[in-house]
């Protein structure tokens, strides 16, 4: 996959390519992982100690059924996001122009005015990769915790897109300075 070719075919009449880049694939961990896993984990091991042996014991169906579910959410929330994160950071460009910013993976793009101030970015400790997420706004969907937005708990976990649409974020880019330096000389038209 050619990321440039890719950014290109969605450009706009008179839209100008300043940067395009895509995440790292081999950044997996964020820092909200140190409460996810630990939650798949017991999440994965309450499923089996409880509900398991019910089944094993020719339960009634909709408790083999039940059981199914949950372990299948349990094994998703511990393995299967990161296969979901990895195929995301693939396939997925991002790209800064003129006038927006803009996440495409060819089939379906999120996106959002260039100018706009509400973006926050992270910096990875030795400043290899880079991070730029756009506020989404309050989309009224509560989660843990008592949040108005599930969005901002969930991204960059493999579980985004789950609880509302995903957020317009550029994550874990490696070449971050080039991304900036494009960021702020679109901002500043």
């Amino acid at each position: 996959m050619d990321p440039r070719a890719l950014a290109s075919e969605q450009l706009r009449s008179g839209e100008r390519l300043l940067w395009v880049g895509q995440s790292d694939p081999r950044v997996l961990l964020t820092g909200r992982d140190g409460f996810l896993i630990p939650f798949s984990l017991l999440w994965c091991g309450i499923v089996m100690f409880t509900m398991v042996p019910e089944t094993v014991a020719e339960g009634p169906s909709f408790v083999l059924v039940l059981s199914s579910v949950f372990v299948l959410i349990g094994l998703h929330m511990l393995v299967g996001r990161f296969l979901v994160k990895r195929h995301r950071k693939r396939t997925e460009v991002y790209a800064v122009t003129d006038r927006r910013v803009f996440v495409t993976n060819g089939r379906s793009t999120r996106e959002t005015d260039v100018r706009r101030t509400d973006r926050s970015v992270h910096w990875s400790r030795g400043r290899d990769h880079c991070s730029v997420q756009w506020e989404t706004g309050n989309s009224g969907a509560r989660a843990f915790f008592g949040t108005n937005n599930a969005q901002a708990i969930y991204a960059n976990t493999g579980l985004d897109g789950f609880f509302g649409p995903r957020s317009t974020a550029f994550w874990d880019v490696p070449d971050g300075q080039a991304m900036m330096s494009a960021l702020d000389e679109a901002s500043a038209r």
